[in-house]
């Protein structure tokens, strides 16, 4: 499948419509990434495989109040390669567990003791 890059315009009022708008879109099939752009945060651009943009806008319309599908177009290969060669990669590291001591109590029998 090809990976589509839907930009939508949606009424944002706060941080919490914010919140909502993304919840929605990750919630989404096929959505691989969301984010927010724009100078008031007004667009959300959705990157995925097999999305439906139309049941996207009626998904955040039920959330919010209002939504515009800016654009609708593939994402290509080169662009992600790019993209690719700024990210920074991270050492791996070991999970090591933890040895488990095991206590033996003196054997001290106390002929007064009797516990049966």
């Amino acid at each position: 499948m090809v990976k589509q890059k839907v930009v939508m315009k949606v009424s944002m009022n706060g941080p919490k419509s914010r919140t909502k708008a993304l919840q929605a879109v990750v919630a989404a099939p096929g959505v691989l990434s969301a984010a927010l752009e724009g100078d008031d945060k007004s667009k959300v651009v959705v990157i995925g495989e097999g999305i439906d943009c139309i049941a996207l806008a009626k998904l955040l319309k039920k959330k919010l109040d209002y939504v515009e599908i800016l654009t609708v177009s593939a994402v290509d290969e080169k662009d992600k390669e790019k993209d690719s060669k700024n990210i920074y990669s991270t050492w791996p590291y070991q999970v090591v567990m933890p040895q488990s001591y095991m206590y033996q109590p003196p054997a001290y029998q106390d002929p007064y003791c009797c516990i049966m």
